[in-house]
């Protein structure tokens, strides 16, 4: 009887956290099942697994995902594109990152809907980040003279996003590319060719970002900066393809 009663607690659970654990795609499709967030040195990925079928998605090809009731972002951190904990929203939100060859995630990150972002720093705190919110005069000034200190980094924020709020009436937008044309759907299929030849070891991460890239264009959407930016880092060891990923960037620019 009791071993009935344990099955059938843990197929109650699984129902449950398939109902409760789903990942949204670039598409706006929402998928349900048991999730695994897998780290890798540039590109991280997620495991969705059904009735038994995996399925995996790279960050590049999520919008956000909800295990055990936190949601994850795909945001770039250096040459990475990470998954990370949303703690804090607005203006100024926060994430939190696994650090290095760690499984905690005890990196803070923290950007603007200016497209602009830093660490939350341990040395030079006072310095580096009155710096950063400096378009707030008081909470900048209260890091600065420390009544506001690292331990308060969520009242920094709350109080930073007020600020902004009250004295801004009109949102500043992230920096996005403007949609591309045919020119760079062109050069897009050209370089995606090229990199299919290379044997290098961010092959399939180039790929899979040139992608979202060429699907983004059949969308007509905007590029964030950060797909350029992330595609430069990971075909800067194939100088073969430098003359073409020059060309790409250029007219992303645009």
């Amino acid at each position: 009887m009791k071993r009935i009663l344990v099955m059938l607690m843990l197929i109650s659970y699984s129902t449950i956290a398939q109902k409760t654990n789903y990942l949204i795609t670039s598409k706006a499709d929402t998928l349900f099942g048991e999730l695994r967030i897998l780290s890798y040195d540039q590109l991280d990925r997620v495991q969705l697994e059904v009735n038994k079928k995996k399925e995996m998605f790279t960050a590049l090809q999520l919008l956000s995902i909800n295990k055990d009731g936190q949601e994850y972002k795909p945001l770039q951190y250096d040459t990475k594109i990470m998954l990370m904990k949303v703690l804090k929203r607005g203006y100024l939100s926060m994430y939190a990152f696994r650090l290095p060859n760690q499984n905690s995630y005890d990196g803070r990150l923290l950007t603007k809907l200016d497209g602009s972002s830093m660490e939350v720093p341990n040395l030079g705190f006072k310095k580096i980040l009155s710096g950063y919110l400096e378009d707030c005069e008081s909470v900048s000034a209260q890091i600065k003279g420390g009544e506001l200190s690292r331990k308060e980094i969520d009242k920094i924020i709350d109080d930073y996003n007020e600020c902004i709020e009250t004295n801004n009436s009109t949102p500043i937008i992230s920096e996005s590319v403007p949609a591309m044309n045919s020119e760079v759907a062109l050069a897009i299929e050209s370089l995606v060719k090229k990199v299919e030849a290379e044997d290098f070891s961010a092959k399939k991460d180039a790929l899979d970002l040139l992608r979202d890239i060429q699907s983004k264009v059949g969308k007509n959407e905007t590029i964030p900066n950060y797909l350029s930016e992330g595609l430069k880092s990971y075909l800067s060891s194939v100088p073969a393809l430098s003359d073409d990923l020059e060309k790409l960037v250029a007219l992303l620019k645009k």
